[in-house]
């Protein structure tokens, strides 16, 4: 037990450190790099800038703690591979998107590039970080199609991938 409680425990500090540190870290440093090469301006400078990117990282962080609790609520189980949901989870932030965790990562993404006002992170490192995490999250899917059959195909019919109904691509009547 205690084995596989240090395996968890390790799987959990590397998660961490990835989507909080690492991916971070590249999207600042590939768009302030973009910035430098091509000798791109800094975002026009507005007191709002501060506040909203604040807004839009706490909104981000908050989803992902949703989704966290969710997992534990709806399916007795945890974003960690180790211990994944007993069942295909659909409620709480799961009926928003099929990814709320990814897209609160990509709300918390979003509000760090607004915080440094950069143009390169805007339009060069956000959109590549996109695609990767698009690219990982087809991959994912497709794991949840192995697992779960038919009750996944149907949940993917009916919930977005990652934008929320209302941010995007509305659901047909």
């Amino acid at each position: 037990m205690t084995f596989l409680y240090d395996r968890i425990l390790m799987a959990q500090i590397k998660d961490g450190l990835r989507y909080w540190v690492y991916i971070p870290a590249a999207v600042i440093f590939g768009g302030m790099t973009t910035d430098l090469l091509f000798e791109l301006p800094d975002m026009p400078k507005h007191w709002a800038f501060f506040p909203i990117s604040l807004i839009v990282i706490i909104s981000g962080a908050g989803l992902i703690q949703k989704a966290t609790k969710d997992l534990a609520l709806y399916g007795a189980g945890t974003p960690n591979p180790l211990q994944p949901p007993k069942r295909l989870v659909v409620e709480g932030s799961y009926g928003l998107c099929r990814h709320p965790m990814f897209f609160g990562y990509d709300l918390a993404a979003l509000g760090v590039v607004l915080l440094f006002r950069s143009w390169g992170m805007l339009l060069f490192a956000y959109p590549v970080f996109i695609l990767m995490e698009y690219r990982f999250l087809q991959a994912e899917e497709r794991k949840l199609e192995k697992r779960f059959g038919e009750q996944f195909g149907a949940y993917r019919k009916s919930v977005p991938l990652l934008f929320p109904h209302g941010c995007g691509k509305r659901k047909a009547s």
